[in-house]
């Protein structure tokens, strides 16, 4: 036998002549079978379940991003505001900042907070984070000082 042959063989590419198929074998493969065109139509019949299936190769999201800013003008307000409007938190410390132009900070950023249905939270010392409404805040962070010296100090 050739080289040829036996890769043939071995590869299975030519037929054995020893090996003989029978008529039986033939019939009992033989069933009878919908055309495909029945088979399409049947599937669509059926009623539609939800389709768990979630694509893998979506479109990445992007990040969330959280600012820091600290002004030391009432007109760094406006870029706060800003970063609001694009759906990003800031976390604003004013300690920087006279009293009399904090406040009016706090004021101009609590009527955007509001426009934009979102929160402000005291979270220290002349500091606040504003939240638009994409963000939810869970939990809360205890004041270590008194109520007295907040109004003293703070704005």
């Amino acid at each position: 036998m050739s080289i040829k042959n036996k890769m043939k063989d071995f590869f299975g590419l030519e037929e054995d002549p020893n090996q003989t198929f029978e008529e039986e074998d033939y019939s009992l493969a033989e069933t009878k079978t919908q055309p495909m065109a029945e088979q399409i139509v049947k599937t669509e019949d059926r009623p539609r379940t939800s389709n768990n299936i979630v694509a893998l190769n979506t479109k990445k999201k992007e990040r969330s991003k959280v600012v820091l800013a600290e002004p030391r003008v009432f007109a760094e307000a406006q870029d706060i505001s800003d970063q609001l409007k694009e759906n990003r938190a800031v976390i604003v410390n004013l300690q920087r900042m006279s009293k009399e132009q904090s406040r009016q900070v706090v004021n101009f950023l609590s009527g955007v907070v509001y426009a934009l249905e979102g929160t402000m939270t005291s979270i220290g010392h002349n500091t606040i984070l504003c939240t638009p409404n994409n963000i939810e805040l869970t939990g809360s962070i205890s004041n270590l000082i008194s109520e007295d010296e907040l109004n003293s100090k703070g704005w």
